[in-house]
């Protein structure tokens, strides 16, 4: 007689639940450890596991899984860290040979507060190797109490990044899963210490990301990916020197730091990537980088880079009860229309060429072009869909700006379209 297709017991994923705390959950009512029911009751005996199931676990595994619980292939792929390529990771796990170029991609090809991209900095001479974005080199794993306290929850796979610092549903600081799980066993009271409200909102944009696939910012909505990369972008500068900035640059560091009350950079005179920074200092930046947003959306300094207009409402306020003007209402149908031809543009590539062809039409520099092709990404245009001004016929209208400040007409493909450098597909 052939065993049960299904297993009997098995109970279902929670909320961005990890591979590894889901599985432990199945294991216990088999009380059997996880890599002896994987390999016993999924026939999985010749099959190698890895040690950390939650990177990126073998397909025959997660289809024998889904054969065996019901639960979804495309959501159990979700529960692993390879599951989030290429919203929330470009590449998992990052190799150290490829570990500048994906540095660069990922948090240097994009600019929030400033302009003009900072220099690149070297990752590889630092150690232990950058991992990548948002992985710790020494990872502590975290959890809200209050989830813990729930037997269906489980560990979220977010909990072992450093991309949020808060559970947003439980509005509570993350703690050190060790000792949660010491003062739950010990009987102790553990404390729930709220984050400053600058702070918390970050983590409830991260949060919407992660669950709906945009954020709806005080600019304008983005794709996961790009909110993903902006706040990457935004921690890495405001962990920059002043020195490295012009005038306008300097000022705005100043203005940033002086509001979150800690010393400038948090005392750091060394830059390392922003996974390699001590607890203290990584702290320090996350406030850095909630103050930073927070006076851009209230427009206390103006954001520069080339996703700072997501941060920023871009026009002003109208009186509800005056009594529309024809220009108003023009501008209103105009507004309506250029919607509808971003949705037909979403799903249609020559929509979505023709659009791109509009708005460069008038671009003299590559970063013109580039600026204008990365806001239709921003606006959930994939970035397939958009060409680039080779592929387009700008590259020989297009000029690149020298570093003596002379025009020259750029004859090459440029290395990245803003949009593409994301590595993202919608």
């Amino acid at each position: 007689m052939s065993p049960p297709r299904r297993w009997p017991l098995h109970p279902q994923p929670g909320p961005l639940e990890a591979l590894s705390s889901w599985l432990g959950r199945l294991a216990e009512p088999y009380e059997m450890p996880v890599h002896e029911l994987l390999r016993r009751d999924l026939g999985l005996v010749g099959l190698t596991l890895p040690a950390d199931l939650d990177v990126d676990p073998p397909m025959t595994m997660l289809a024998a899984l889904a054969e065996k619980t019901g639960v979804d292939l495309a959501r159990l792929r979700s529960m692993t860290l390879a599951g989030w390529v290429p919203w929330l990771f470009d590449t998992v796990p990052v190799g150290v040979q490829d570990a500048q170029s994906v540095f660069d991609a990922y948090v240097r090809d994009n600019s929030v507060l400033f302009a003009r991209k900072a220099a690149t900095h070297h990752v590889l001479r630092f150690k232990p190797e950058w991992a990548g974005p948002w992985l710790l080199s020494h990872p502590a794993l975290r959890a809200c109490p209050d989830c813990l306290a729930d037997p269906d929850r489980g560990l979220s796979l977010m909990w072992r990044l450093s991309l949020m610092t808060s559970c947003v549903e439980h509005d509570c600081r993350l703690l050190d899963l060790s000792e949660v799980r010491a003062a739950r066993i010990l009987g102790r009271d553990i404390p729930r210490e709220l984050l400053p409200t600058p702070r918390a909102a970050l983590d409830r944009y991260t949060h919407q990301a992660l669950t709906t696939g945009r954020v709806v910012l005080p600019g304008r909505s983005v794709h996961a990916g790009v909110w993903f990369r902006l706040l990457r972008s935004l921690l890495d500068e405001v962990s920059l020197a002043a020195s490295t900035q012009g005038t306008f640059g300097k000022a705005v560091l100043q203005q940033i730091w002086q509001a979150t009350g800690h010393e400038e950079r948090a005392g750091l005179n060394v830059w390392r990537p922003f996974e390699q920074l001590r607890e203290d200092v990584r702290e320090a930046m996350w406030d850095a980088a909630a103050t930073a947003f927070q006076l851009a959306a209230d427009g206390l300094i103006t954001a520069r880079g080339i996703l700072g207009s997501a941060l920023q409402f871009q026009f002003p306020y109208v009186y509800d009860g005056d009594e529309p003007s024809p220009f108003q209402r023009a501008w209103q149908d105009a507004m309506a229309a250029w919607e509808e031809a971003l949705t037909q543009a979403r799903t249609d590539p020559a929509t979505a060429r023709q659009l791109l062809g509009m708005l460069t039409g008038g671009c003299r520099t590559l970063d013109d072009y580039e600026k204008e092709r990365a806001c239709l990404y921003g606006e959930g245009i994939p970035a397939e869909f958009l060409p680039s001004a080779r592929e387009l016929g700008r590259h020989t209208r297009c000029r690149s700006r020298s570093r003596e400040g002379v025009e020259v007409l750029c004859e090459r493909e440029p290395t990245a379209a803003a949009g593409e450098a994301l590595g993202m597909k919608s």
